[in-house]
């Protein structure tokens, strides 16, 4: 029995909630597309990096873990990008992709990693954020080995069996926050199996 609020089960789903769509009614309109799509190219496959719809309605890349946004992007009225490092609280204007990935050195790997006050709350209350916080996985095949990864983790988990790469991928969690590696179990772990894993899957005896 779901002992939760019943509201809390809703998904909110956009009809066109794709890429193209959503830098287009969040993102300035049309004219900009060229320039969200740019950016996409660049931060889509990075660890960390994620996408939201922010404040009243604004698009805009993101990275951080557990919803921090440690660095911010987004595409400017003049198709330039603005970039902002809420750490030191410091911004610059980027005229192309080239320049944000300039910009981005020396950052990104420190804002791959929780913050100070981050790590400070998580380790609070016996840990109770961690445990409460649904950890999303992707899980893929290759080479006779699963791999779990994590979106923030530039490193992913093997195991020869799902449950391995799985709890593999609860153990760097643990690591990333400075945790007890016993506390590994008690983590809220929801995976997705790619088409590499699913074929895998269905064809073990």
């Amino acid at each position: 029995m779901n002992d939760g609020p019943a509201y809390l089960s809703v998904k909110v789903n956009f009809d066109n909630s794709d890429y193209d769509n959503v830098c287009d009614t969040f993102g300035g309109g049309f004219e900009r597309l060229p320039a969200w799509r740019a950016l996409g190219d660049l931060l889509a496959h990075r660890p960390g990096w994620h996408f939201d719809v922010v404040n009243r309605g604004e698009a805009l890349w993101c990275l951080g873990v557990l919803g921090e946004c440690r660095l911010a992007i987004h595409v400017k009225e003049d198709l330039r990008f603005h970039c902002y490092d809420h750490d030191k609280d410091s911004d610059t204007i980027a005229a192309n992709a080239t320049e944000v990935e300039f910009w981005l050195q020396g950052r990104e790997e420190t804002a791959q990693r929780p913050s100070d006050t981050l790590l400070d709350m998580a380790s609070s209350n016996s840990w109770d954020l961690l445990k409460r916080y649904t950890f999303r996985l992707r899980v893929s095949w290759s080479d006779g080995y699963y791999a779990a990864s994590v979106a923030a983790l530039a490193e992913a988990s093997f195991g020869r069996t799902i449950p391995e790469a799985v709890n593999g991928s609860a153990e760097m969690i643990c690591h990333l926050f400075k945790a007890p590696a016993e506390l590994a179990p008690d983590l809220t772990l929801a995976a997705e199996l790619d088409e590499t894993a699913v074929r895998r899957m269905r064809t073990e005896s």
